[in-house]
């Protein structure tokens, strides 16, 4: 008896009607990339077909919406590529960071909460250890004052903008030369501080 390539025996369970929906998630798998192109694929990437209804992880909300509007044509052409009947699509920037912490067995529950790289290059972000409380603040008004001690502990640690005089992310200076609202208005010279 000759031995089958395991291709045909994935194939032979496929056939079968209990297996015949994970068959399908791994055409929509094998061919994401030829029908939405190269650029959304590493955006977007199918995780679970249910009862028809293809769920794609996103990077970000953005990346959803945009996907979003356009899901009857992504839809249109996975139908006809690979003759399915697939009722609709679904975009979610939540299954991202799902999908990539499971895939990622071994990682601190801190690792797992890691920032996408677009946030991370952002130049208004900082890196900045957050201290925790142990004690969950009880009212509102406790948990405005805490945010407001750590937004004041946080500006302290940061550089002044040369002419506003507010405390910016080290990542505007750099940027621009200033703070992002300074930038915005065109400031030329010293006016005096802004709310932040």
């Amino acid at each position: 008896m000759p031995l089958d390539s395991i291709n045909n025996v994935i194939h032979q369970f496929e056939q079968q009607p209990r297996w015949r929906g994970r068959g399908q998630f791994r055409q929509v798998l094998n061919s994401w990339a030829a029908v939405v192109g190269d650029g959304v694929a590493r955006q977007a990437a199918p995780v679970r077909l249910d009862q028809d209804v293809l769920h794609v992880a996103v990077v970000n909300p953005m990346w959803a919406q945009t996907l979003t509007l356009e899901r009857r044509r992504i839809l249109a052409k996975l139908n006809d590529r690979l003759h399915l009947n697939l009722s609709d699509i679904r975009f979610s920037s939540g299954d991202w960071y799902r999908r990539n912490k499971s895939a990622q067995p071994g990682k601190t529950a801190a690792a797992a909460l890691e920032l996408p790289d677009w946030l991370r290059q952002h130049p208004s972000y900082e890196p900045r250890a957050i201290p925790r409380s142990p004690q969950r603040p009880e009212t509102a008004e406790e948990s405005f004052e805490r945010w407001a001690d750590l937004t004041q502990q946080l500006a302290a640690q940061q550089p002044l903008c040369p002419q506003c005089q507010c405390h910016c992310p080290t990542g505007e200076l750099k940027r621009w030369g200033r703070c992002s609202i300074c930038a915005v208005k065109g400031l030329k010279g010293p006016v005096g501080r802004h709310s932040v």
